[in-house]
């Protein structure tokens, strides 16, 4: 074969190089993206809350780098096939930007009359790191302590707000450290003005495919149980903040497993998800008593950034505070 001449030769590589240079530089633009970290820190939390969530500024977080990495970064949601949003009876394990209104009803048993609540929750990340989540149950109907198997009363709930630490958080799995400090706000002839403390660790996992696994396991404390709060809270002693028991400690695990029937982009009833979450509240002092709950429930996008959930709570071990319970929400994500 005859060789090509030393100037085409030059020439042809010359051109490749070019070839090369510009696919690289074309790669390396499109991987950059400009992500400035905020100035102050008040304009790391204002851009953390209302900031834009299309930044393609995400990058996982270690939990080995927990003290140094992400604290001065604005919140940035996960770019993921399937959301990481909260589902009903679940425990979170992961972090959110969004709010949710909850309204349930429950069919009373031989022992309690017919109860009902409605509550509003909201989750406010201050950076990658941190959030605040919110938690008012602002109307509740509750057994009477003085007649509960044919009396109610109302009244409000406990505020309930909850640091929440984010350890680990990549495509596939992510973790969080939590301690959920309910206030004794509410009214107590509802078995509410109770103060305590639930710190737990919970967990999100996408181990294949449309599959989704959450859960958490963690201790709930009363600081503040006195004699004129005992009956109402022993009455009712399992409608607290997620069933937390009002009157004793307990141990509290919970786990859901659901699946995502449709994509981001179905024409309706994106994200639709079918869940299936369980419960389990063991006492720790002053007895063994255990409640445990099985709640199948959904989840579907039904326009914009709302998404509709309901779910049907079955107790399964008591002492049982219903005989079930319908639980409806609705989230606006923003």
């Amino acid at each position: 074969m005859t060789p090509l001449p030393r100037g085409r030769s030059a020439i042809r590589a010359a051109a490749m190089y070019v070839i090369v240079a510009l696919a690289a530089i074309q790669a390396c633009g499109a991987a950059t993206v400009d992500c400035p970290l905020p100035d102050t820190r008040l304009e790391l939390w204002r851009e953390s809350v209302f900031g834009s969530l299309d930044t393609e500024c995400w990058t996982p977080l270690g939990i080995e780098d927990f003290f140094s990495d992400g604290w001065d970064r604005p919140y940035d949601s996960v770019d993921h096939d399937n959301p990481r949003q909260t589902w009903i009876n679940s425990a979170d394990g992961a972090f959110y930007r969004l709010a949710v209104i909850s309204g349930a009803w429950a069919q009373g048993t031989s022992d309690v009359v017919d109860t009902a609540n409605g509550s509003v929750f909201l989750f406010t990340p201050f950076n990658r790191r941190f959030e605040l989540g919110w938690f008012l149950p602002f109307t509740l109907i509750a057994p009477d302590p003085r007649s509960p198997a044919t009396a109610s009363a109302r009244g409000t709930g406990d505020l309930t707000v909850a640091p929440r630490f984010l350890l680990i958080e990549e495509k596939e799995y992510s973790l969080t450290a939590n301690c959920y400090v309910r206030c004794p706000t509410g009214s107590t002839l509802t078995g509410n003005g109770v103060a305590s403390l639930s710190p737990d660790v919970e967990f999100w996992a996408n181990p294949t495919g449309r599959w989704v696994v959450r859960g958490g396991v963690g201790v709930t404390v009363p600081t503040n149980l006195t004699a004129a709060s005992l009956p109402a809270l022993e009455v009712n002693p399992w409608t607290g903040f997620n069933l937390s028991p009002g009157p004793f400690s307990s141990f509290d695990a919970r786990y859901a497993v659901g699946v995502y029937l449709t994509p981001d982009d179905a024409p309706v009833f994106k994200h639709l998800c079918a869940t299936l979450a369980t419960n389990l509240h063991t006492r720790l002092s002053g007895g063994s008593t255990t409640y445990f709950s099985v709640t199948p429930g959904m989840r579907a996008g039904v326009g914009g950034d709302w998404y509709l959930l309901a779910g049907l709570e079955v107790p399964l071990v008591g002492p049982l505070p219903f005989a079930n319970q319908v639980i409806v929400q609705a989230i606006r994500n923003f």
